[in-house]
């Protein structure tokens, strides 16, 4: 009997195995770890730059001058990571800090040339990839997918 009962729960097992990989949150884990990856091995191959770098980078290209606590909000990342990071950017002349006039515990990030040219460089190639990835999709399913993306987010920011 006790086999049996073994029985059971390894077959059970197994079905929540198959159910757990249709989850929506372990799909877009593995997605992400999946894109993840390979971003980073085109950014290291196309700037020298980290994944966190290069969020940092684009950012302060296409919003301008703005404070980390900013950036931090948009990328939804740790302000300890993008700290690290940072100061990796400031000390490599890619990014500059300056005190903030109107709160001198901020300071407001831009990039310097070094940064815009790092960014110049590095963005056809991002769009590239952007490209590849979405050339298996029709408009159609890309809006859809950009749609319930969206709800996702709005789900997930519900307390």
């Amino acid at each position: 009997m006790a086999r049996a009962n073994k029985a059971q729960a390894l077959v059970g097992n197994a079905d929540y195995g198959h159910q757990m990989r249709r989850y929506l949150t372990f799909r877009i884990s593995r997605i992400q770890a999946k894109l993840n990856a390979q971003a980073t091995r085109i950014l290291r191959e196309a700037s020298g730059t980290t994944l966190t770098q290069w969020r940092v980078i684009a950012l302060l290209a296409t919003s301008g001058p703005t404070r980390l606590s900013d950036i931090a909000r948009e990328t939804v990342l740790d302000k300890g990571l993008l700290s690290r990071n940072l100061k990796v950017l400031i000390k490599n002349g890619v990014v500059n800090a300056q005190r903030d006039t109107g709160d001198h515990r901020a300071q407001i990030l831009s990039l310097t040339p070094k940064g815009q040219a790092i960014f110049d460089r590095t963005l056809p190639v991002t769009q590239a990839r952007q490209q590849k990835l979405q050339e298996d999709l029709s408009d159609d399913e890309l809006a859809v997918f950009h749609r319930v993306l969206d709800k996702l987010e709005i789900s997930v920011q519900k307390k």
